[in-house]
């Protein structure tokens, strides 16, 4: 009996150093989704990746191409390991199993990082149908019901739909069906699309997301003039609390045409990883990104502008963290 028990604790010790030092460079193997086949969201995805295979070389760490919806469900099923664009609008909506998600995925996604806080949605309409129509503000459309011809992203993309544009509309006492209902309609698509409808006379209005003081938008205003549409940053604080977000001012300036500053709801954006996902495979994609901060911000866009190793364990909607992520913020006294 003692002599089992002298063999059990021996092969507990060989067994415990391997099981938890994570600290080497032996590679990983992971899956990272929900960013689109184009556009920055790919290359913020594609950045990030080859800075895990550069930090632990022999990784096979790919992108598969989906939606920030789609995302979670990808890897809540276990059909891919990170997502990299969720914001508190699919945590809640995907926890919950409000649409677009068919079921409750509470506990199949969890916490790893926030990339970035400083995802804007503008708030946009040409000047030309503002003056026809007497628009300045939310409670003026919200008052005539005006006809417009609305560019919007789908609603497998909620952050930018059902977690800013419709929150805010109904904090102001309408809701996305009364568009049609006013005799309106859609340009679906993403922001790229909205503006060139935009441009094309094929909108009157824009809301969706793009980084502030962007130069699209600003190529775009000196084609058709524009305008934002105004609002209370309270109401906008209201909207944004539904889901972790909050209400920002976008400054006098950042754009040609705006003479004040106009209220807007601010995102944070977040990588997620599913709950099949080895506790060191997550620890050593936060890693790599906490410790060549620099070389991700070289990426470009939001992480240029927003990203640090110090906000990464910074979590508005409270979402549980990976045990993987926890470990390293843990280590590093990110989080107690």
């Amino acid at each position: 009996m003692d002599f089992a028990r002298v063999l059990a604790a021996a092969a507990l010790l060989v067994a415990l150093p391997a099981a938890a030092d994570f600290d080497d460079k032996k590679p990983i193997n992971a899956t990272v989704t929900g960013a689109t086949p184009s556009g920055y969201p790919r290359t913020m995805v594609e950045g990030m990746n080859a800075v895990v295979r550069d930090t632990y070389p022999g990784s096979a760490v790919s992108f598969k191409p989906n939606s920030p919806g789609g995302g979670v469900l990808e890897i809540a099923e276990g059909r891919a390991d990170f997502t990299a664009t969720a914001t508190g609008t699919e945590v809640k909506l995907a926890n919950e199993g409000l649409s677009p998600y068919p079921k409750p995925l509470k506990g199949k996604f969890s916490y790893v990082m926030q990339l970035y806080d400083n995802q804007y949605i503008h708030f946009l309409m040409t000047k030309e149908w503002a003056d026809t129509n007497g628009i300045k503000s939310w409670a003026d459309i919200a008052k005539k019901k005006t006809k417009m011809r609305l560019a919007i992203n789908r609603p497998d993309n909620p952050q930018t739909t059902i977690g800013g544009p419709y929150e805010v509309m109904k904090a102001h006492g309408f809701t996305i069906g009364d568009i049609e209902k006013w005799g309106g309609s859609f340009v679906l698509g993403n922001s790229s699309i909205g503006l060139d409808a935009i441009v094309d006379g094929k909108a009157d209005v824009f809301m969706n997301a793009r980084n502030l003081g962007d130069a699209l938008v600003k190529d775009v205003a000196g084609k058709r003039a524009l305008l934002w549409i105004d609002g209370d940053r309270a109401t906008v604080q209201k909207a944004s609390d539904t889901f972790s977000n909050k209400a920002d001012m976008v400054p006098k300036g950042t754009y040609p045409f705006l003479e004040k500053d106009y209220p807007t709801v601010r995102m944070w954006v977040s990588l997620l990883a599913g709950s099949h996902v080895p506790d060191e495979v997550v620890y050593k994609y936060v890693k790599a990104m906490a410790e060549n901060e620099a070389r991700v911000q070289e990426i470009g866009g939001s992480l240029k502008t927003s990203f640090a190793t110090a906000k990464m364990a910074t979590n508005p909607a409270n979402l549980a963290y990976h045990p993987g992520a926890l470990r390293y913020y843990k280590e590093k006294g990110l989080v107690k």
